[in-house]
């Protein structure tokens, strides 16, 4: 009599002992008792009880159909080595007998009998009900995880396993943070968020540059960077994600990003933002280039410093070569001090302050009622959406949707739920002290050439921007004319001038505060431009 033994065991740590290497002399010394002579030993090293990737048993199987009629039995060393399950156990046992085998067990009496075949059924069925209570135990103990906020498995590139130090025990703690590639990664995806990368490859090149590459010691792939943005981006925001439900819980361990910063990574990868990033044009040297503006051809002054036999020289002037001011200049020190003396010009009195607190205050208060609404809005709209999501898990595990209809409901539903998180918060306002905030915003306004002069160089030119948003004209010998300014103290400069201007209770309140003996004047815009 001839056969073939195989043998398998569940796990690596399991070829690395003793149990496959005992299961081969006691199937050969069953053999030697038996009087079978064995032709062949096949060994499944770490093939778990759970997956169906079992190569070696296919070759067993394939050597017995290619040698069919020369092998007489099947040799293992238990039923459950055999299979796990038992439909699986019948179908290949149906494979054997085609191909003309009897299997053997050396531990358990099976055989052809009525009381064996009855024996090797129920053994099947034990094996399959073992695996099963198996599995049930590790998902709970793994849902149990999960609800404290602890991910049991295996977490992305940037944190360190809780309990990588501790073969064989179960994780009691979250992941923590890779010293050296969490920060990288924290970088990166912030950076991404704020749309300052055009392309994953752009990333992934920028990480190696700062150094992932080194560390890991090959270059970052765009599959890679697709990854981080988006199968681990909810657990780098801090968020864990039910594999089976769907259902997300916030875990335990340092989140690298924010969730709205998660969000408008969203965002991003699905079209619906752009990178705004824009040419720097400011030239620290001369902050009010591109301000002022020539009165005879209205294009903006620039600036240039020339060499002279006392050192060097700086001025503004027009660049307009058919302007009749061309090649012109006026000294830079000169017109920045009348740039400051204009400032005080336009700088408002203190009976228009009292007025714009008052306003302000209860512009705010105003404001604030219609943000709540809006908060309200959107977090009934929020639960709405939760509730369809969960409605979709629940169709697609009743097989009402498909596969594909279940992934297309699933990524139109969360693209929504994205969109209203991020409505939501920026309709949430933080309570401040918005009194002490207007003492600030009136000490400031008192004296905007102080201000100017305090600014540091790089923010003098968004300053300009605020008070004067189509620049303010300029005219050698002449001085600074008329300039449109920002809205706050264009009111003032109507509320110093004629009192004709004064209009009815329709315009900002409160309508009783004095200025100049008159009330403000009707603006229907928005208070601030910035």
């Amino acid at each position: 009599m001839r056969g073939i033994i195989y043998t398998r065991v569940s796990s690596d740590e399991q070829v690395k002992g003793t149990s496959l290497d005992d299961q081969e002399v006691r199937c050969r010394q069953y053999c030697k008792e038996k009087d079978i002579e064995i032709l062949k030993v096949f060994r499944e090293e770490g093939a778990s009880a759970k997956t169906t990737d079992r190569k070696v048993l296919i070759e067993a199987l394939e050597y017995c159909r290619l040698n069919k009629g020369k092998i007489d039995v099947f040799v293992v060393w238990k039923v459950d080595r055999f299979a796990r399950n038992a439909e699986d156990h019948f179908a290949v046992r149906k494979l054997l007998i085609e191909y003309g085998l009897s299997l053997r067990s050396v531990t358990e009496p099976i055989g052809k009998d009525p009381a064996e075949k009855l024996f090797e059924t129920m053994l099947a069925g034990f094996a399959e009900f073992d695996n099963d209570i198996r599995r049930q135990r590790c998902t709970n103990g793994m849902l149990a995880k999960l609800n404290q906020g602890i991910w049991p498995w295996k977490p992305p590139l940037g944190y360190k396993c809780g309990n990588f130090k501790r073969r064989g025990l179960k994780k009691v703690e979250p992941d923590p943070p890779d010293e050296k590639i969490f920060p990288l990664l924290q970088r990166a995806l912030k950076e991404y968020s704020k749309g300052i990368f055009n392309s994953q490859a752009e990333l992934a090149a920028a990480l190696d540059k700062w150094g992932l590459k080194e560390i890991r010691g090959k270059k970052t792939p765009t599959q890679f960077i697709d990854r981080l943005l988006g199968r681990f981006l909810k657990f780098y925001a801090g968020i864990l994600v039910n594999p089976w439900t769907g259902e997300e819980k916030e875990g335990l361990h340092q989140p690298m990003i924010t969730q709205d910063e998660m969000y408008r990574i969203q965002l991003i990868r699905a079209g619906k933002s752009v990178n705004n990033t824009q040419r720097n044009r400011y030239n620290p040297n001369f902050p009010l280039r591109r301000t002022i503006i020539c009165t005879s051809c209205t294009k903006p002054l620039t600036g240039s410093t020339s060499r002279g036999n006392g050192g060097l020289y700086s001025y503004y002037h027009c660049h307009n070569r058919q302007c009749m001011m061309f090649s012109k200049g006026i000294a830079k020190d000169i017109l920045e001090k009348e740039f400051c003396l204009y400032l005080k010009t336009i700088t408002p009195k203190e009976n228009f302050l009292a007025v714009f607190k008052e306003t302000i205050l209860d512009y705010w208060e105003e404001q604030s009622k219609t943000f709540r609404l809006e908060a309200e809005k959107y977090e009934k709209k929020l639960t709405e959406l939760e509730a369809q999501k969960k409605s979709i898990y629940d169709m697609r595990e009743d097989g009402s949707y498909t596969k594909d209809e279940f992934i297309e409901r699933r990524g139109e539903i969360e693209n929504r739920i994205t969109a209203t998180k991020i409505s939501l918060s920026e309709a949430r306002i933080e309570q401040f002290d918005l009194e002490g905030t207007l003492a600030y915003a009136a000490n400031f306004i008192r004296d905007l050439g102080r201000q100017w002069f305090d600014l540091t160089p790089k923010l003098r030119p968004r300053f300009q921007k605020l008070l004067f948003p189509d620049g303010i004209p300029y005219q050698r010998g002449k001085g600074f004319g008329t300039a449109k300014l920002c809205v706050i103290y264009e009111i003032n400069r109507q509320c110093d001038g004629d009192l004709s201007q004064v209009v009815d209770p329709r315009g900002i309140e409160p309508l009783t505060l004095p200025c100049h003996g008159s009330v403000l004047p009707v603006y229907h815009g928005p208070l601030f431009n910035f």
